[in-house]
């Protein structure tokens, strides 16, 4: 069994000032290319009539002066103007510039952060031959939230800052805590030291790779892996095509690996969805059996079908065939979301 959401995804462009704000710059008039992500369950709506509402919900903001539409202008305003302006139950997350966002959801009000670093190590636990066991290094993608009731931007960016300084351009197997580290590790590692400085934290994320990240929020570890892949669908009833450019994101939860330090190698996710990929990619779609129309949700429910079996691990998939609009599969236990 698994739930099904729809994904809708739209850009605004605005300026606001923020009076009172703890941050004197924001005070100023000032702009942001805003992106906004709803998700809706969906037993509650349809694609076209979410994408709509989200257009017809920011419309009022695009090129205009958000302080004379809100009284609340800031990230977690405008999140929650937005999905009260949906008619169906929304989760929606908004991300303002590419360090600041908000997401709600019900009752949950969250504020986060996206930072980054750059460091050097090596995973000492791997198989002899295993790359990840050579020196090499990345620019870790990092990015926090926090219950918006306790914490906002300010002091988020406070309690980066010493980790910040302790992790960029370091060698992190030097790190006491991170002698094996691992995405997961670095995740845990991270809120273990955030929890008792940061009040309200709800999760972390750490992406090693444009591709391949990880969650945790004190309990759970989750892990992602996305691939792309080309592919032809139906367009019109005469059998016309058309064709797009898939992101597909496989997440995983489960236990940590005390040996190894994470739930399953990135490399072992991609290597069993290779002969799922193979079928996907460069082909049309209505033509592999079980896929309806080449539907963004029946090529979804396919890639469960025939993955599910290889990767015991997988939590949720999502799936994008623009970068505006997607499905999002989620079993049993539903990771963190959302990983705009």
């Amino acid at each position: 069994m698994h739930t099904t959401f729809l994904l809708a995804a739209t850009g605004f462009e605005a300026a606001r000032r923020i009076p009172g704000a703890t941050d004197e710059r924001l005070i100023n008039t000032h702009g942001h290319s805003f992106r906004a992500l709803a998700r809706a369950d969906a037993t509650h709506t349809d694609q076209a009539t979410l994408e709509a509402a989200l257009a017809t919900a920011a419309a009022p903001l695009h090129y205009a002066q958000i302080n004379d539409t809100l009284a609340d202008p800031d990230d977690l305003g405008i999140a929650r103007y937005l999905a009260d302006s949906i008619s169906s139950p929304v989760t929606l997350a908004l991300q303002s510039s590419m360090r600041r966002g908000a997401l709600v959801d019900n009752n949950l009000a969250l504020v986060s952060l996206t930072v980054s670093f750059e460091a050097a190590h090596q995973l000492p636990q791997v198989p002899a031959g295993h790359k990840c066991g050579r020196l090499h290094g990345h620019r870790f993608g990092v990015r926090l939230f926090a219950d918006a009731a306790r914490c906002d931007h300010m002091r988020l960016e406070a309690a980066w800052q010493p980790l910040f300084e302790r992790l960029n351009h370091r060698y992190l197997n030097d790190i006491d805590g991170l002698d094996n580290p691992t995405s997961e590790v670095l995740a845990k590692w991270l809120f273990e030291r955030l929890r008792d400085t940061l009040p309200g934290l709800a999760w972390v994320e750490v992406r090693e790779t444009h591709s391949a990240g990880s969650q945790y929020d004190g309990q759970h570890f989750n892990i992602w892996k996305e691939q792309r892949f080309e592919s032809a669908v139906p367009f019109a009833q005469d059998g016309a095509y058309t064709g797009h450019s898939y992101l597909i994101r496989l997440m995983l939860t489960g236990d940590l690996d005390r040996t190894m330090g994470w739930v399953l190698d990135f490399g072992d996710v991609k290597d069993r969805f290779k002969p799922v990929y193979r079928q996907l990619d460069h082909n049309p779609l209505d033509r592999l059996s079980g896929i309806r129309n080449g539907k963004s949700t029946s090529v979804a429910e396919w890639v469960h079908v025939h993955l599910a079996p290889l990767v015991p691990e997988l939590s949720r998939i999502d799936l994008y065939d623009t970068a505006e609009r997607g499905v999002s599969l989620t079993f049993d236990h539903d990771m963190r979301w959302p990983l705009l």
